[in-house]
């Protein structure tokens, strides 16, 4: 647990003065490695044991090891908010790069737009598909590889979207591959790499969300994903003449 779970796993059994200690602590913790015990506790009229009482209260050898936690709990939220908005700032460069008219061109043509995508990125796209189908009532999402599948066998001249983070899922490259054998148009969206899906498509978009992982859990930031089709989507909903408004 952090400091703060810590802190409220245990509030129940605090002394007034170690709320107020606690208090102090979760105010300064940005300034903790140079706070000495011997100062907080002058600071508070009481003695050292008494900080270090509510350090073992909470699960800490002592108020070292409180200090040395907190600042590592700290230091590792500020790498990752900037980390985050890394991510944010580099996706908006990329929408500031896409070529959206080419995209929406084959958007207004099509008959029909078929987006497919696997895995978690699934639940991004329905959302996404959700939208599209508000202003042009052509955009299909499927769930199913067999029931794509049909739709690339037997039509005719289809717009198919496939999303995938990677760009390297085997089944949806076969499926690619197969769109292209029938001389279907093909649009990717996926993480800024040379990977074997964007290769196949007629028109190539990219977001920016490296892989990340938890041990064997794939933990990618689909926000980028999100990002880069609401671009998009507002684009192709102003060609169309579809006014978004605040509600």
């Amino acid at each position: 647990m952090n400091f703060e779970e810590r802190v409220i796993n245990e509030s129940v059994h605090f002394t007034d003065m170690e709320d107020e200690i606690v208090e102090y602590l979760n105010e300064q913790k940005s300034y903790i490695e140079f706070i000495k015990i011997t100062t907080l506790a002058k600071k508070f009229y009481t003695v050292p044991n008494t900080i270090s009482r509510l350090c073992h209260k909470l699960g800490y050898n002592g108020f070292s090891d409180l200090k040395h936690a907190v600042k590592y709990e700290n230091d590792h939220y500020v790498n990752s908010k900037k980390d985050n908005n890394k991510l944010i700032l580099k996706n908006l460069d990329i929408i500031d790069e896409i070529n959206n008219k080419s995209v929406i061109d084959e958007f207004k043509n099509a008959k029909r737009i078929n987006f497919y995508s696997m895995g978690q990125t699934t639940y991004v796209t329905r959302l996404i598909v959700d939208n599209f189908y508000s202003i042009d009532y052509k955009s299909y999402f499927y769930t199913y590889p067999n029931e794509l599948q049909h739709i690339i066998n037997h039509g005719e001249g289809e717009l198919f979207f496939f999303i995938s983070l990677s760009g390297e899922n085997q089944q949806m490259i076969q499926l690619a591959e197969t769109a292209k054998r029938k001389r279907h148009q093909l649009i990717t969206l996926t993480h800024l790499s040379n990977n074997s899906l964007a290769k196949l498509a007629d028109k190539r978009i990219f977001c920016y969300s490296p892989e990340q992982r938890i041990d064997e859990y794939n933990i990618t930031d689909k926000a980028p994903v999100l990002l880069i089709m609401n671009s998009l989507f507002r684009e192709y909903a102003r060609q169309l003449n579809k006014k978004i408004t605040l509600v």
